[in-house]
């Protein structure tokens, strides 16, 4: 009798020490899908704010598949006509041409002098450890502040800066007032303002080069030139095009530097698409026409980001 309990207690116990583990993997799942609602929380601001944008976008996106406009009471659907009549129109293209031409113009040239800056900040030179904190200073300014300012130094008449060119002999200089001048004006002021945040960054790599790279090109006899040409240029190519990127997406969509100091003038010289999109939505009053050109900048902006991103990934596979 003695031995049939103690065979029937081994035998319960053994059971439970079977469903012990599956009890515990039971309570384990059931914690690894309870819904996390502190997280949820901590999150839904954000969720809220990207759908407010996702809202926004989409419904301007119908806009311009509308003939919206001040005072009409009816509004229809009257699908792609918005961009139809845009192709058709000679400054429709004007716009598209001079959008890409600021653009472009204005990352490759910051792309180049924020690659010396940045080499220079690596120098550790005097001149370097003071321009570091003053480099940045544009960034931080407002981009209308900074229009206002320009548009007061490239005055033709009282501005400062030709005044600085009269001192070597330079005979005044147009800027923003001439036709043929006033997008090398727009670009020279984007140069000025984001130059900083390539340096930044690239200056940034620079820094996260190790050493004993630099160091195994001199022993090998490189010089100053090569090294930066073989060694560091192809480590930090990564940085330039994620640079790059942002400000490509920045400069297609520039609105502020160049409607604070020329609205699109003179003639049309400077209309890129975003500041023709304002004027034919808030004063001439077609808001359907101008989402379909807000539309229209943001593709732009999708493709060349697009190029961009595709760049980088080849780029940073071959440096990795």
């Amino acid at each position: 009798m003695k031995l049939r309990g103690i065979d029937a207690t081994v035998t319960l116990q053994s059971s439970l020490g079977q469903l012990a583990p599956h009890k515990n993997e039971q309570v384990q799942n059931a914690k690894r899908h309870a819904i996390d609602w502190w997280s949820l929380v901590a999150i839904a601001p954000a969720i809220i704010i990207l759908l407010g944008f996702l809202f926004l976008f989409f419904y301007g996106v119908f806009q311009s598949l509308t003939d919206l406009k001040f005072g009409r009471p009816l509004v229809r659907f009257i699908g792609l006509t918005n961009y139809e009549a845009a192709i058709k129109t000679q400054d429709f293209w004007n716009s598209v041409r001079a959008t890409t031409a600021y653009a472009c113009s204005a990352v490759l040239a910051e792309a180049f002098f924020g690659l010396a800056l940045a080499k220079l900040f690596a120098s550790g030179v005097f001149l370097a450890r003071l321009m570091r904190p003053v480099i940045l200073l544009p960034l931080v300014l407002p981009p209308m502040s900074v229009a206002l300012m320009w548009t007061t130094m490239m005055d033709p008449q009282n501005g400062i800066l030709n005044y600085l060119l009269s001192l070597v002999g330079i005979g005044r200089f147009a800027w923003i007032s001439d036709v043929g001048t006033a997008m090398f004006s727009l670009v020279f002021i984007d140069i000025w303002t984001y130059t900083p945040f390539f340096a930044l960054i690239i200056f940034a790599g620079l820094q996260g080069i190790n050493e004993e790279i630099r160091e195994a090109a001199r022993v090998n006899g490189a010089k100053g030139w090569a090294t930066f040409l073989h060694i560091e240029l192809p480590l930090i190519a990564p940085y330039i095009l994620i640079a790059a990127v942002f400000r490509l997406i920045e400069s297609l969509n520039q609105f502020d530097i160049i409607f604070g100091t020329t609205q699109g003038g003179p003639g049309d010289s400077t209309s890129v698409l975003s500041v023709r999109a304002y004027i034919t939505a808030f004063q001439n009053l077609a808001f359907g026409r101008g989402a379909a050109l807000m539309v229209v900048n943001w593709l732009i902006a999708l493709l060349g980001t697009a190029a961009m991103v595709k760049l980088w990934r080849l780029v940073r596979q071959r440096v990795s």
